[in-house]
């Protein structure tokens, strides 16, 4: 009996020696960016009203205003899953659009809690994008950085009319 007992103890130490061990990764490519309009209304889901907190399920979501959920967004598709990316990981965005002639920059940071997925939802929400519903205003060029803690660049990637 004491064999068996110190078998499974073994075998648990064992298992909780490799949960969380996840490599931790140095570069990441952003494959796509898609971009959207989005309201506060595509956001809400059954949880939110049973909890009255934001239902997020496994979508990372980052905004510029976290209290505002309405603007405009950027779904950064990357080629590994975020939670490899280091504790201290940033996003830098960077936007141009026709309703202002300076540039946006904002800088994102990324939860230390985060979903096991390859997609971050970047949102220009509250004073970041003021423009509302106004369908003719959308960003005209984007540029978006991965930057890791140590402000070294893991990925970047642009729309055909920043390189113009």
């Amino acid at each position: 009996m004491r064999a068996l007992l110190l078998v499974f103890l073994s075998a648990l130490l064992a298992a909780c020696g490799t949960v969380g061990n996840e490599p931790v990764i140095t570069s990441v490519e952003i494959v796509e960016i898609l971009p959207r309009r989005m309201g506060t209304e595509q956001f809400i889901r059954i949880q939110e009203y049973r909890t009255g907190s934001e239902y997020t399920g496994k979508r990372l979501i980052i905004r510029t205003e976290p209290d505002q959920r309405g603007g405009f967004y950027f779904t950064l598709l990357l080629d590994a899953k975020v939670r490899k990316l280091p504790q201290g990981t940033r996003i830098i965005g960077e936007f141009y659009s026709k309703a202002s002639p300076d540039k946006q920059s904002h800088t994102f940071e990324l939860p230390a809690d985060r979903p096991n997925t390859k997609a971050i939802l970047v949102g220009l929400t509250g004073e970041a994008w003021p423009f509302g519903r106004d369908e003719t205003i959308v960003p005209a060029a984007w540029k978006f950085q991965v930057i890791g803690p140590d402000g070294q660049s893991f990925g970047e990637k642009q729309s055909y009319l920043w390189e113009k």
